[in-house]
């Protein structure tokens, strides 16, 4: 008997979930890299803020040498 004319569907099958396979590795490699761009941009966000809050400390650092030395010329 031919049985070889049964691995045509056996291998169409195994090509098949294969292809599924890759399909679904590929789309989670997709997804994962459009979730990094989400992440560097509250990176960004958060490099913002904290420039802010560094302007905001260095002029309280300029207020405080300020009263420093109005309070070391007190005799």
């Amino acid at each position: 008997m031919d049985y070889w004319v049964y691995s045509i569907p056996l291998a169409a099958i195994i090509g098949g979930i294969t292809i599924a396979i890759f399909a679904m590795y590929f789309k989670n490699k997709k997804d994962i890299a459009l979730a990094g761009t989400g992440a560097t941009r509250a990176g960004e966000d958060n490099a913002q803020v904290n420039r802010q809050v560094l302007a905001r400390l260095d002029a309280l650092d300029a207020r405080l040498a300020a009263v420093e030395n109005k309070v070391s010329r007190v005799p």
